[in-house]
C-alpha cells in the first residue's frame, strides 16, 4: 500500500478533515450549514492579506480560521465570544429559540477539535442564555391526523402520515428509508400483526422501531401503486418512497417529504400565519408526529427503556447493553400494548376492538371448558373415593 502526496496534502486541510470526521448525513448537512453561517460572519479584517477580503469560499474560510485560531487562540475565542453575544441577542429579541444557540456553536467546536484546536469552551458556554426548561410545541392529536387522512388524495402522503405517527422516527429518516428495513410480521389467518422498522441503515445510530398493522396496509396499497408506475414492484435495495408520476426510481427525500405534509396542515388550518411575536407554531410539522408517538408510547403503559429506544434515544449505558437482541424484535410485544392507541382510522380501532374483544371471548371460553372439564374430573375423582 502506497499513500499518494494527494492524500497527504488533503490531511492539511482542515475543512476537509472535518467533513470526513462525520459520518451521518443529516449532521454533515447541519454542520456544514452552520459553521458556513459563523465563518461567513467572521471580520474578514481579522485575516492577514487584502487576497482574503472578498472571500466567501467556506472552504477557504475555514482554512484562514483554523490558521488564525493556531497562531492566536485569545483573538479566535474573542470572535466566538462576539458571536455567541450575537446570537444571544437575537434570542432577547424573541427571533431565536434559547435552546436552539448551541446548535450553532457545536460544529465550530467540532471543526476545531478535530483539528486539534484549542479554546476554552467552558467561558463560552457561561454566555448561553437560560434554556427553556420545555419546548412550547406540542403533539399532533389523533382527530387532527384524522383530518390529515380525509383530506388525503394520495397514498404516498398517507403512507407519510401513518409511518410518522405509529413509528415515531425524524423526518431526516426518509433520506435512508430502503424496502429491505421493513420487516412485516403476519398473523396465521396472513392479515398484519405490524413490522419492524430499521431506521437509518449504515449510520453508527441506527435502531429499530415499529409500525401498526395500519400503516402496513397502507404500504401494502403503495406497492400497487408503485408497479403501476414503474411496471414492477419496488426491490429491496429501493428506497422506500419515491418521487411519483415517475417509471424512474428517484428517492422522495426528506424535503419533499415536508413540503407534503406542509401542504396537508394547512389544509386542515394548523399551518395559518404566524401571530406577531410568536416564532415557532404551535405544532412543530413533522415532530408534532414523534411528539405524539411518544405520548401515546406513555399512555399505553410501554416500558420506559423499550419506548427510549424505539425512539432512537439513548439512556445510559443501555444501547450499549441491550437488553434483547433486536434482530429478534423482542420489543414488538411492548409494541403491541400501543397499537390501538397509535391507530388512526376510526374503522381501523373498530376493527381492533372487535378483534380484542372475539380474542377475550375465544380465551373465557376456553377457560369455561377447563373449568367444566375440572369439574367433571372433580366428580370422578369423588365416586372412585365413594366406592373405595
Amino acid at each position: 500500500m502506497q499513500i499518494s502526496l494527494e492524500d497527504v496534502e488533503n490531511e492539511t486541510d482542515p475543512y476537509k478533515f472535518f467533513l470526513d470526521s462525520i459520518k451521518s448525513k443529516d449532521t454533515l448537512r447541519k454542520y456544514k450549514s452552520s459553521l458556513g453561517h459563523f465563518l461567513k460572519a467572521v471580520p474578514t479584517g481579522v485575516f492577514e492579506g487584502t487576497e482574503y477580503v472578498k472571500c466567501q469560499e467556506v472552504g477557504s474560510l475555514a482554512m484562514m480560521f483554523a490558521n488564525l485560531a493556531r497562531k492566536d487562540p485569545d483573538l479566535a475565542k474573542k470572535i466566538l465570544t462576539a458571536y455567541v453575544k450575537q446570537m444571544r441577542k437575537l434570542v432577547e429579541e424573541g427571533k431565536m429559540s434559547a435552546n436552539t444557540l448551541p446548535n450553532y456553536v457545536k460544529p465550530i467546536k467540532a471543526f476545531l477539535e478535530i483539528n486539534g484546536i484549542a479554546i476554552h469552551w467552558k467561558s463560552i458556554y457561561k454566555l448561553y442564555p437560560r434554556a427553556s426548561p420545555e419546548a412550547d410545541d406540542r403533539a399532533y392529536t389523533r382527530e387532527e391526523i384524522q383530518q390529515m387522512l380525509e383530506v388525503c388524495s394520495d397514498v404516498t402522503d398517507k403512507v407519510i402520515i401513518l409511518m410518522s405517527s405509529s413509528g415515531g422516527f425524524r423526518v431526516e429518516s426518509w433520506n435512508y428509508f430502503t424496502w429491505k428495513d421493513v420487516r412485516f410480521f403476519k398473523n396465521e389467518d396472513g392479515s398484519f400483526k405490524g413490522a419492524a422498522l430499521l431506521v437509518y441503515r449504515g449510520d453508527p445510530e441506527h435502531y429499530w422501531t415499529f409500525i401498526t398493522p395500519e400503516a402496513c396496509r397502507m404500504l401494502e396499497q403503495y406497492k400497487e401503486l408503485w408497479k403501476s408506475q414503474t411496471g414492477k414492484y419496488p426491490e429491496p435495495n429501493d428506497p422506500l418512497l419515491k418521487v411519483t408520476k415517475q417509471r424512474k426510481v428517484v428517492r422522495l427525500e426528506f424535503a419533499g417529504v415536508k413540503r407534503r405534509l406542509d401542504r396537508i396542515v394547512k389544509k386542515i388550518g394548523l399551518r395559518a400565519s404566524l401571530p406577531p411575536g410568536k416564532r415557532r407554531y404551535e405544532v412543530q410539522l413533522s415532530h408534532g408526529f414523534r411528539k405524539y408517538f411518544n405520548t401515546m408510547m406513555r399512555r399505553a403503559g410501554v416500558n420506559f427503556l423499550d419506548k427510549e429506544d424505539m425512539m432512537g434515544h439513548s439512556v445510559g449505558l443501555e444501547r450499549h447493553y441491550e437488553r434483547y437482541s433486536e434482530e429478534d424484535f423482542e420489543r414488538f410485544p411492548e409494541y403491541q400494548k400501543a397499537i390501538p392507541f397509535l391507530t388512526i382510522s376510526k374503522e381501523e380501532k373498530l376493527a381492533i376492538r372487535n378483534k380484542q374483544l372475539e380474542e377475550e371471548l375465544t380465551k373465557q371460553e376456553s377457560q369455561a371448558k377447563e373449568i367444566k372439564q375440572l369439574r367433571q374430573d372433580i366428580e370422578i375423582l369423588r365416586k372412585y373415593v365413594r366406592v373405595n
